[in-house]
C-alpha cells in the first residue's frame, strides 16, 4: 500500500494515534509481564511529537520480548528516531518528496519480515537501546541487522528485485545502522558502495518520482562523504545525475511552499558533488611528469576556480537572505518554504558550514596545484575558519577539531599533502539519540570528513 502523496509528518502522527492501541491493551496483546511498559510522553520543545519509550524496569527482559515490543511500536519508534537523528534534514525535505520515509514505513503491514522491515527494526531497536543504555536492546538490534543482510543477499540475486525501491531502501537503512554502530571499521563504506551500485543499476529516472525520489534525497549527501573518504569521484556529478538534481530543484520551485533557501541549497549541492573528483584528480596530477603537469594543470585549475567562484556567490546569497530573515525585514509565517521556523537556524547554520568547508577544501587543492596562490587562499581560509568557529559555538573545539588545521608553514621542507579523514569510525561515531547524522546530511556530507593540509616532508 502506498500512502497518499505529500502527507505531512503531523498527519502520519495523527493516523498513528487513531489506530495504535493504548499502552495497557497493547501489553496484554503481546503477553508481556507488567515489568515492561509502553510510556507515551511529550518531549520538551516539540509539542507536536509524541515519544514512545520502551522502558524495562528489571534486568530479566529478553531480546525476544524486546523484539515484540519494538515490532508493536515500530512506526512510532521510527518517528522518534527520525526526529532525534535527522531533525533539520527531515523537516527540510519531508514535503519535498511525493512519499517520505515516515509515510513509507507507516504504510507497511504489521508483521512483515522482509529485509527492509528487519532493517528498520534493527535501527529502531538500536535506538531504543541507546535511549535506555540497555545492551539487550542493542543485541536484539544487531540480530535484526544480521537477518536483514541475509535477506538482502537473496533479494539482490534477482536483478528485477535488486532494482526495486525495497532493495535500495534496505541498503540505505542498513548503512544508517552501520554508521551509528560501526560493527566494522569501514562497514558503512561497503554499504555506500552498494547504494552507489544500486542507484547506477536503477538509473536516474527511477528517482524522479515516488519513494525513489525520497531514497535519493535521503542518502545523496552521504555519498559525497563516502567518495571523499574513498578517494573516488562522486558519480552524482555526471550529467544525467546533475539533470536529476536540477529536476528536483525545479519540482520544488513548483510547490506552494517552495523557498529560495532550498533553491540555494540545491545549487550548492550541484557544485559540492564535484569536490571528490577534484581531490582525486589533484592527487593523481601530483604524481605525473612535469610535462604533463604543464599541459593539463591549467584546465583542472580553471575548473576548480570556477567551482569556488560559484560557491562563493552561493555563500554570499545565502548569507544575505538568511540575515534579512533574521533581521525581521521579511514577513514571518509559520514556515520558510518546507522548513519550519523552529528548525531554520539549525538548517541555515549547517548548510552554511557545508558551503564554507567546501570552499576551504577547494583552497587546499588550489594551493597544491598553484603554490603562488597560497597567500590569498590561506587568508580566505582563516576568515572561513573564524566564521565557522563563531557559528558552531562552544562545541567547536570538541567536534570539529582538525577541519581547519594550519597549513604547512611557507618554506618548510617537503611539500604539502591533503589529508581527508573519515569522521565515521568506531572512535568518532555518535549514538542515534544525537543529531550527528543530521549534521552530516545537512552539510551536504562535509561534516563527515576532517580536512587538513600537512607537511609530507
Amino acid at each position: 500500500m502506498v500512502p497518499a502523496p505529500r502527507r505531512c509528518l503531523r498527519c502520519a502522527r495523527s493516523s498513528l494515534q487513531s489506530t495504535s492501541a493504548s499502552p495497557a491493551p497493547l501489553a496484554s496483546q503481546q503477553g508481556r509481564s507488567s515489568s515492561q511498559e509502553l510510556l507515551w510522553i511529550s518531549r520538551e520543545g516539540r509539542s507536536d511529537a509524541r515519544y514512545l519509550t520502551l522502558s524495562p524496569s528489571n534486568e530479566s527482559v529478553t531480546p525476544s520480548l524486546v523484539a515484540k515490543a519494538a515490532a508493536a511500536g515500530q512506526i512510532q519508534l521510527f518517528i522518534n528516531f527520525v526526529l532525534d537523528a535527522y531533525p533539520c534534514y527531515f523537516k527540510a525535505t519531508e514535503t519535498r518528496v511525493p512519499v517520505n520515509w515516515v509515510e513509507y514505513v507507516a504504510s507497511r503491514e504489521n508483521g512483515n519480515t522482509t529485509p527492509f522491515d528487519l532493517a528498520v527494526r534493527s535501527v529502531t531497536t538500536m535506538y531504543a537501546g541507546s535511549r535506555h543504555n540497555n545492551p539487550q536492546y542493542s543485541d536484539a538490534g544487531r540480530e535484526f541487522y544480521i537477518r536483514a543482510i541475509r535477506g538482502l543477499s537473496a533479494l539482490l540475486n534477482d536483478e528485477s528485485k535488486a532494482k526495486s525501491d525495497e532493495a535500495l531502501a534496505t541498503v540505505i537503512t542498513l548503512a544508517v545502522y552501520e554508521m551509528h554502530c560501526c560493527t566494522t571499521e569501514d562497514g558503512w563504506i561497503y554499504h555506500a558502495a552498494g547504494i552507489r551500485a544500486l542507484m547506477r543499476l536503477r538509473g536516474p529516472k527511477a528517482h524522479y518520482s515516488g519513494f525513489g525520489c525520497a531514497l535519493y534525497i535521503a542518502f545523496r549527501n552521504t555519498l559525497v562523504t563516502s567518495a571523499l573518504v574513498s578517494g573516488e569521484d562522486c558519480f552524482l556529478e555526471e550529467p544525467e545525475w546533475q539533470a536529476l538534481n536540477e529536476h528536483i530543484a525545479a519540482e520544488n520551485a513548483k510547490q506552494p511552499d517552495s523557498s529560495v533557501y532550498t533553491d540555494i541549497t540545491e545549487r550548492a549541492f550541484r557544485e559540492v558533488v564535484k569536490l571528490p573528483g577534484f581531490v582525486r584528480r589533484t592527487r593523481e596530477f601530483q604524481g605525473l611528469s612535469l610535462n604533463v603537469q604543464k599541459r593539463d594543470r591549467p584546465t583542472l585549475l580553471r575548473e576548480i576556480l570556477a567551482t569556488r567562484a560559484s560557491l562563493r556567490g552561493i555563500h554570499t546569497e545565502f548569507s544575505m537572505t538568511a540575515s534579512t530573515l533574521r533581521a525581521g525585514r521579511e514577513p514571518k509565517t509559520s514556515f520558510i518554504g518546507p522548513i519550519p521556523y523552529h528548525f531554520f537556524d539549525g538548517f541555515s547554520t549547517l548548510t552554511m558550514q557545508g558551503i564554507r568547508t567546501s570552499i576551504l577544501l577547494l583552497n587546499y587543492v588550489i594551493i597544491l596545484l598553484d603554490p603562488s596562490q597560497r597567500p590569498d587562499a590561506e587568508a580566505e581560509n582563516r576568515i572561513i575558519t573564524d566564521r565557522m568557529r563563531a557559528a558552531r559555538g562552544p562545541r567547536s573545539a570538541e567536534s570539529h577539531e582538525g577541519s581547519s588545521s594550519p597549513l604547512t608553514p611557507p618554506g618548510s621542507p617537503g611539500r604539502p599533502r591533503l589529508m581527508i579523514e573519515s569522521r565515521v569510525t568506531p572512535e568518532t561515531r555518535q549514538p542515534p539519540t544525537t543529531d550527528w547524522m543530521d549534521r552530516i546530511a545537512t552539510t551536504m556530507g562535509m561534516e563527515g570528513v576532517r580536512i587538513s593540509l600537512v607537511d609530507d616532508g
